[in-house]
């Protein structure tokens, strides 16, 4: 934890010391809600952070950032990646499927899920290129999802653009809700 976090805690304390000092007899189930406010207004935050994710053992994700902010709030813990994320994905024999990268990411730890945001890009490893301005990681079902307008560039061969898109975490099967357009690149047809 920081030194501001400290003082943070610390300044908080005290006012909360100062504002019930004057009330004789808490009871504890006001002193427990007291902690959790409090618990609610703390922040630990970390630099260059480096995460890996696994499954029985199997390297399935590494995520960089260079900011991570945690909020331990025991209703609605999370971690944010205000700064931008990174991220790289493996399949079972530990060979990379895709990266992925964004300005801003949110971990939501109880729903298991992250929202990625910002200028997505993800390249998967047959040369596919999708961009959105929003994505969502549930790692629980495995699946990456966007109600954003999406655009997949397919090699140099075309380009497609669609609202709604589901994947597997692979980025390598994926479908569309609605295309709403197709662009072939090659010059002859």
């Amino acid at each position: 934890m920081s030194l501001l976090n400290h003082i943070q805690k610390a300044i908080a304390l005290l006012a909360i010391a100062f504002l019930f000092g004057c009330k004789p007899n808490h009871s504890a189930d006001e002193l427990s809600q007291l902690n959790q406010e409090l618990d609610s207004l703390s922040v630990e935050i970390a630099d260059n952070v480096y995460i890996t994710y696994t499954d029985s053992a199997i390297l399935r994700a590494t995520i960089k950032a260079p900011i991570l902010k945690r909020f331990p709030d025991k209703k609605n813990p999370r971690m944010e990646m205000p700064n931008g994320v990174s991220a790289v994905f493996y399949d079972f024999m530990g060979d990379t499927t895709s990266t992925l990268n964004s300005k801003y990411a949110m971990h939501y730890e109880k729903e298991d899920k992250i929202e990625i945001r910002d200028s997505v890009r993800v390249v998967n490893r047959n040369d596919e290129e999708i961009k959105s301005d929003e994505l969502i990681w549930d790692k629980k079902a495995r699946r990456v999802t966007s109600k954003k307008p999406v655009r997949v560039r397919i090699r140099d061969e075309k380009i497609i653009s669609a609202e709604g898109f589901e994947s597997d975490e692979s980025f390598l099967n994926y479908k569309f809700t609605r295309v709403t357009g197709v662009v072939f690149l090659d010059e002859d047809e």
